[in-house]
């Protein structure tokens, strides 16, 4: 599939959507599976806001989270204060959504991202994701986290079309060329493997190396558990407080020049950081067209009746040609991604049809019927045994699954699939001067791998000290990277719709 399959009409309508304002989130969304039960600091809030604050932090998923760990334990931020300012519940965004996947996705992306900023960077690019997923691990461990269930599991990625396939073994081999420490860490599978020892009856081959699971809600709940208990008297979490504008007036007050105004009231601050991902175009507009909202879906399906119990051995990603049915306006995914919870069998599914107007899109209230039902079927799609929830041999196989839970999710999408990091430029802000606004979002899918150490990047500039060696140059939201082709909307229809 290539962007001339697209009409006129149908590009246009992803190009406006791109350059739509998201506004802030719903406040009445869909239930995530991964958020039952809720935490009890989920309506976590002040009785009264705090009027002045010196860091104030747009977001409470693995950004926002990072940055207030980072702030507090830093000794360089002394005695001052901390707020987080989530617009519905704690982690209650992307990171309460998705996948529950932990690994790096460099691999398949490092022949793009050499072509685009040279071998040397490229390495970068993927040391840096390699050292936050093992940082991930790190935190889940020393802080005794076991409820987030983190785990080590083989990830395996399955291809259903040749060019696909042969793309990524491609850029699989680049990487490990160049990352010596990653030499040999994948295995290429062919058909026939792939089918005898995965079930993968339609993959034309397989790609598989260590990863983790864990539960993504349970652990940035359980980090902020913990800052509050060691920090109360520096660290509030402010739920159900969006910041619907922010304003720049240091006339007033020159120690807390922003003015965050939310629904409770308006607080003054010294340095904002925007952590809030498919969302952040709404505070800073002149990013629209730039980053925006992209809506994925999740299900959770009960474990079918012949069906094993790997969650505790594998994770699986599934790539497909991206299709796009123009009597219909139904796009297909080019990636689904499942996984298994290791102590009850239930199966976490992802990825699904789309309609064109509702992919980038900021709400999710609704989980839509065309998409939850090739979630339902996919299972028997990708598997050579019975689907998720199909009954054993001579029972009833009027149900295909066992449905449990679906919803939707909001992933923050760049168009060179690399996230902003940094210090906000005046251009964007639009302030009448650059002060301190910071920002770490545009994860295009591939949070995990990236939101902690973006996170922390970010608070350690914003306490004075220099960028920190690992973040790769080209994450830094500069002048120069505004202006590049790479960002404009072209580019992003151009990647949605490529095969690989």
């Amino acid at each position: 599939m290539a962007l001339h399959d697209f009409s006129r009409h149908a590009t246009d309508i992803l190009i406006a959507q791109m350059n739509a304002d998201p506004g802030i989130p719903t406040s009445n969304p869909s239930v995530s599976g991964w958020q039952v039960p809720p935490h009890p600091l989920s309506e976590a809030r002040s009785a009264n806001l705090p009027p002045v604050t010196e860091f104030a932090i747009i977001g409470s998923g693995a950004s926002g989270c990072s940055v207030a760990s980072n702030l507090l334990q830093n000794e360089l931020s002394g005695d001052q204060r901390v707020t987080v300012f989530e617009a519905r519940t704690l982690t209650s965004g992307a990171t309460g959504r998705n996948g529950g996947q932990l690994l790096t996705h460099i691999p398949k992306f490092y022949k793009t991202y050499a072509e685009a900023h040279g071998k040397e960077a490229a390495g970068r690019i993927a040391r840096y994701a390699l050292r936050t997923v093992d940082k991930m691990v790190d935190i889940a461990y020393s802080e005794d986290l076991g409820a987030c269930e983190v785990r080590k599991v083989r990830d395996v990625m399955a291809f259903e079309d040749e060019e696909g396939f042969n793309a990524a073994v491609s850029s699989v081999r680049l990487y490990e060329e160049a990352l010596s420490e990653e030499n040999d860490k994948y295995s290429i599978i062919d058909k026939d493997s792939a089918k005898k020892h995965h079930q993968l009856k339609n993959a034309v081959g397989a790609l598989t190396a260590t990863a983790w699971a864990f539960w993504p809600y349970r652990l940035f709940t359980g980090i902020f558990q913990r800052l509050l208990d060691r920090y109360p008297n520096r660290f509030s979490i402010e739920t159900r407080t969006p910041v619907l504008s922010i304003d720049y007036a240091p006339d007033t007050d020159s120690k807390y020049p922003y003015i965050l105004s939310t629904p409770r009231g308006k607080v003054r601050a010294s340095q904002v950081f925007h952590c809030c991902n498919g969302f952040t175009s709404h505070l800073l507009p002149r990013l629209q067209g730039k980053i925006f909202p992209y809506r994925g879906t999740m299900s959770l399906q009960g474990l079918g009746a012949q069906e094993p119990n790997l969650g505790s051995k594998n994770l699986w990603l599934f790539y497909r040609p991206s299709t796009y049915d123009s009597r219909t306006g139904i796009l297909d995914s080019k990636l689904y991604y499942q996984h298994q919870n290791a102590v009850t069998g239930e199966i976490f599914c992802g990825g699904g049809v789309r309609r064109l107007d509702g992919i980038i899109k900021s709400d999710d209230e609704e989980v839509p019927a065309e998409t939850l039902e090739t979630l339902e079927h996919f299972g028997s799609k990708m598997f050579d045994r019975p689907a998720s929830g199909q009954k054993a041999e001579g029972e009833d196989t009027s149900t295909p699954f066992k449905h449990l839970q679906a919803w939707t999710g909001i992933m923050g999408m760049t168009p060179d699939i690399l996230p902003f990091v940094g210090k906000v430029p005046q251009s964007v802000t639009g302030r009448a001067a650059e002060g301190g606004e910071w920002i770490a979002a545009g994860y295009s899918g591939y949070g995990m791998p990236q939101c902690w150490s973006c996170g922390e990047a970010i608070a350690r500039m914003a306490l004075g000290e220099s960028k920190p060696d690992w973040l790769p140059e080209p994450l830094l939201l500069s002048e120069k990277r505004l202006t590049d082709g790479r960002l404009s909307p072209e580019a992003a229809l151009t990647y949605f719709v490529s095969p690989h």
